[in-house]
């Protein structure tokens, strides 16, 4: 590499350094308004997290449930199409 390329490599990374401090900053300032909210609804973050379990809980089982569905059908799908291949060679 020469020194040009090597000047704007080190531009690129200090421009995206700068970029990164400054997201950074504005999460860390996001951050702390959703506590501040949180506190102002009467709600701290304990009560949150156990929402949050509660919700996981429930999503969870309604994908074993689809997960289970998904199963059944593909078992019955092997099953007919098993039964109709043995049925065409057959003849």
């Amino acid at each position: 590499m020469n020194k040009k390329e090597v000047d704007s490599h080190r531009y690129i990374v200090q421009s995206r350094l700068e970029e990164s401090a400054i997201n950074q900053a504005s999460q860390g300032s996001d951050i702390k308004h959703i506590f501040e909210k949180l506190s102002l609804m009467g709600k701290n973050l304990d009560e949150v997290k156990v929402l949050v379990k509660e919700q996981n809980g429930r999503v969870r089982s309604v994908e074993g449930d689809m997960s289970a569905f998904k199963a059944i059908g593909a078992m019955i799908s092997v099953m007919f199409s098993s039964l109709f291949a043995y049925l065409f060679t057959r003849s």
